[in-house]
């Protein structure tokens, strides 16, 4: 059986993994994000340089289908990387509750806090933060779903435009 040392060194391994687990779904927002985004661009170009002089109901259709999965795609990325700030009611880990302390009072809980409540503490950090990996993962997905849904329309659109 575990020491409680051990078991809070365990803890702070766990906190670390969850914390580059959230770190990574935002790493894939960028590239999702870029993508789109050049997606998008690359949609609007051939749309206003179209050499018809005035684009088909069906290069209509594609333009907008592509459009929204495009968007669909953006707005679920947006969703992945905004912060969620809520955590544990009382915690000497979480940032939201060490900032709104004084420095000489948090350094006095610090100092004072047994292993057992330590090792609570970070086991109450690591489940929300779980708990946020979770989230973000699933708008990621939901982001990334969108994004290779949008490139049969958009690739229409191209095509039906030039």
């Amino acid at each position: 059986m575990a020491t409680k040392n051990e078991r809070l060194l365990i803890a702070q391994w766990v906190l670390e993994r969850n914390l580059s687990w959230i770190a990574a779904a935002e790493v894939k927002v960028g590239v999702i994000v870029a993508i789109d985004t050049a997606l998008l661009g690359s949609l609007g170009a051939a749309f206003s340089s179209s050499t018809h002089t005035a684009p088909t109901a069906w290069a209509y259709l594609w333009t907008v289908g592509a459009g929204v999965a495009i968007v669909a795609g953006i707005i679920c990325a947006a969703m992945a990387v905004l912060p969620r700030l809520d955590g544990p009611a009382k915690s000497l880990v979480f940032f939201g509750r060490v900032g709104v302390l004084d420095e000489s009072d948090y350094i006095k809980q610090f100092k004072a806090a047994s292993d057992s409540q330590l090792l609570n503490d970070w086991t109450a950090q690591i489940h929300r933060n779980a708990q946020i990996a979770c989230k973000k993962f699933a708008w990621v997905r939901a982001s990334m779903y969108w994004s290779f849904l949008s490139v049969a329309p958009w690739f229409a659109a191209i095509i039906t435009l030039l």
